[in-house]
């Protein structure tokens, strides 16, 4: 049976294990917040199993243990920040709440931002807009990361470019967290560990050939992770990957043509829609599109159609009320981090 664990004592548990490592509070409150909320939506491959990679990079000091995201450029709709390689929970939550509180005055508010450390999910931020009645979209690149082969090439070129949307709606909001990969790195990385292969042939070997097998990902040569839509459609997922990585890093001015690009790169917009068409409106639009889409016919009776978010918002509804069941292997992966600072772990239910 699998274990539960209260979300309080997730996230108290990974603040007080960040705060050991060196983190100011404000940060480590965050992080250990943002994690949380990806396991309470059910996106357990970004959630705690970062943990271990996280403290890595803060006791190495490439990231940040303190400070604020620095604002480079300011148009008042528009900003360019400067995340300082901070965590890119702070640094996220630090923009995200700075674009909320300018939304009332100026209806729509586009950011980039540049140097920041892993942002986990996306979909967390989406939600925590969404629920403020905000529209979200966000998106992710690390140029650094050529993970992912462009269409018709058996070369990583591309990393796995991420892009969430959050758009209010009843009875909850519209939730949309993809990737323009096949796959993600964490996914690999978790098949690899069990020794199970992939759902389908996700990957391209460095013969090129199709792959389902994690290994062909580690290989020497190296193989890469297909764009989404693979052999037949990679096209789409390709032409979704530039569109995000010009809206990341060719907006935030620093990542493949710059000497000294390091991180990842964000972008942010957040939207009023009272700016528009109403609020009222906005919404009643957004529920009837949802509506339409969950009364369409099934292919499986017992699977109704089911809108993105609906799944998220429902494991939210149930992992508060009874528990939070973490994936096995997470557990395991990061007691070893929590023994060497002397802090207890999160411990289950009873």
């Amino acid at each position: 049976m699998t274990k539960r664990y209260r979300h309080r004592n997730l996230i108290d548990a990974t603040q007080a294990l960040f705060s050991a490592v060196g983190l100011d509070t404000p940060l480590a409150c965050t992080v250990a917040e943002i994690l949380v909320e990806a396991e309470l939506l059910g996106y357990d491959t970004h959630g705690l199993q970062f943990i271990p990679a996280y403290v890595k990079g803060i006791e190495e000091g490439v990231t940040a243990r303190s400070g604020e995201p620095e604002v480079l450029r300011d148009g008042g709709n528009t900003l360019l920040i400067d995340a300082r390689r901070l965590p890119g929970q702070w640094a996220s939550v630090w923009t995200l709440d700075t674009a909320l509180a300018r939304l009332p005055e100026q209806g729509v508010v586009t950011v980039a931002i540049q140097r920041t450390e892993n942002i986990s999910c996306l979909a967390t931020y989406a939600k925590r807009a969404a629920d403020r009645g905000a529209m979200a979209i966000i998106a992710s690149s690390s140029p650094g990361g050529g993970v992912v082969a462009p269409a018709g090439g058996k070369e990583g070129r591309l990393s796995t470019n991420p892009l969430a949307l959050g758009i209010p709606a009843d009875p909850h909001p519209i939730l949309i967290d993809t990737s323009t990969a096949s796959v993600s790195n964490r996914q690999i990385e978790r098949r690899r560990r069990a020794g199970e292969l992939l759902s389908g042939p996700h990957l391209i070997d460095a013969s090129g050939v199709p792959s389902d097998d994690p290994e062909a990902f580690y290989g020497d040569p190296k193989g890469a992770i297909m764009p989404l839509g693979g052999t037949e459609l990679g096209h789409k997922g390709f032409a979704f990957s530039l569109m995000v990585d010009a809206m990341t890093t060719s907006l935030a001015g620093t990542g493949r043509a710059s000497d000294d690009a390091v991180g990842s790169n964000v972008f942010l917009q957040v939207i009023d829609p009272a700016a528009f068409g109403g609020e009222a409106a906005f919404r009643d639009e957004a529920t009837a599109l949802a509506e339409t889409c969950r009364a369409a016919a099934p292919v499986n009776a017992a699977s109704p159609v089911r809108v993105p978010g609906d799944r998220a918002y429902a494991c939210w509804a149930d992992r508060m009320e009874n528990g939070v069941p973490l994936h096995p292997e997470v557990p395991g992966l990061y007691e070893p981090v929590f023994a060497r600072y002397g802090i207890e772990p999160p411990q289950p239910m009873d």
